[in-house]
């Protein structure tokens, strides 16, 4: 099956007319039809007053049945808060404070609320070519372990985890397993139930083009049944509308927590509908052939790119091997700072890091996501000819 790219590139993200956006890992331009969905909300807000409730939560139903189908999960395991963080705030505030191991090189978002609530963690050091390998992680595991918390895909060196084998450890060992998704969620494949993945947090800010306020939380039930939710409000009882201040029947379900309990943020949502809806017609109707398809366009750019900056002898920091890799490829260089300027002022936009700890920019993160083209790389690849 066919995919016309640059027809979808021309009708869903006009930005792309006057400039080369390389930073989905940052946060991608949203697509026209996550901004239809989004935009259709404020003009009946504006337009006619709040009159349209009920059809907006049918709409945010539809929008878990998208992330639930995705995910492999039941629609009821799925909640909607407003970033990853938030995600992962809730995951933290439900779980025993008990040992947890993690990679050294995740995003703080993933383990600072467990520190400072006071959960003992551990480091999984990063082997030499930024890899975390299942028998490494095994080695850290620990008989005091009962959590690992691991990107699938790691922010700044792009290496993607194998979640099968992940989760097959995990259930091996008898620790839940907790995935922050943020940087695969959209692009690559991802299976809660086959991959054994206990808890998972997200957003749809990155891959799925659907921009800012859009936090994605699956649990599986089976952790709610004995458990109190980690917060609640007026929406998470069952018969809400009796509106009745002695009701604390909570429904235990992972989609209780929708916006902490109260409201829903609505236009974020339905803007993640229309993208959702963008990757089901990728898909030809099914969401997870969509995925499949975008991340074999992932995988053709950044084999692409790799080769030409290896040809310039460049220094590539992120797994160059079809398993390990994402669409996130990093480069480390003394003149980044220049490097990354000079791109800048050619409307070429990427992102520019640091190694953690370390205040010196020195790596010039490329991250590629299905919109992008052969001519986007060129004229990358144009520029770091000047510095080669």
């Amino acid at each position: 099956m066919d995919i016309n790219w640059d027809e979808i590139r021309k009708e869903q993200f006009p930005v792309f007319e006057n400039v080369v956006h390389l930073k989905a890992a940052g946060g991608s331009p949203m697509s026209k039809a996550a901004f239809k969905e989004g935009i259709k909300y404020f003009q009946e807000l504006h337009r006619r007053g709040d009159i349209f409730w009920d059809k907006y939560f049918i709409k945010l139903e539809e929008t878990r049945r998208m992330v639930a189908e995705y995910l492999n999960s039941d629609s009821n395991e799925i909640a909607f808060l407003v970033n990853t963080s938030s995600g992962i705030n809730a995951i933290a505030r439900l779980l025993k404070k008990e040992d947890i191991i993690y990679p050294d090189g995740e995003f703080p978002s993933s383990i600072h609320i467990f520190k400072l609530l006071g959960f003992k963690t551990e480091k999984i050091e990063a082997q030499v070519d930024n890899s975390y390998s299942i028998d490494n992680i095994q080695n850290k595991i620990k008989s005091s372990t009962k959590y690992l918390i691991h990107s699938h895909v790691q922010y700044l060196t792009g290496f993607r985890q194998d979640l099968d084998k992940l989760g097959n450890l995990c259930e091996k060992k008898k620790i839940k397993n907790i995935i922050n998704a943020t940087q695969s969620f959209g692009a690559f494949p991802l299976d809660v139930k086959n991959q054994k993945i206990d808890m998972l947090a997200a957003s749809g800010l990155k891959w799925a083009c659907c921009g800012y306020g859009i936090g994605i939380l699956y649990i599986n039930n089976r952790y709610l049944i004995n458990e109190e939710l980690p917060f609640s409000s007026w929406l998470s009882v069952s018969d809400a509308f009796s509106i009745n201040n002695d009701n604390l029947n909570i429904i235990k379900k992972t989609k209780s927590m929708d916006g902490y309990g109260g409201t829903p943020n609505f236009p974020a949502l339905l803007a993640l509908k229309g993208g959702l809806s963008l990757i089901e017609d990728i898909g030809k109707g099914k969401i997870k052939i969509g995925i499949e398809k975008i991340k074999e366009r992932i995988i053709f750019l950044t084999s692409v790119f790799i080769g030409q900056v290896q040809n310039l002898g460049f220094k590539i920091i992120s797994p160059l091997n079809l398993k390990n890799r994402s669409g996130i490829i990093t480069i480390e260089h003394d003149r980044a700072e220049l490097i990354f300027n000079r791109l800048l002022s050619k409307k070429i936009y990427i992102s520019l890091r640091n190694y953690q700890g370390s205040k010196e920019k020195k790596l010039l993160r490329f991250s590629f996501n299905y919109y992008n083209n052969l001519d986007d790389i060129d004229r990358a690849i144009n520029i770091l000819k000047e510095f080669k």
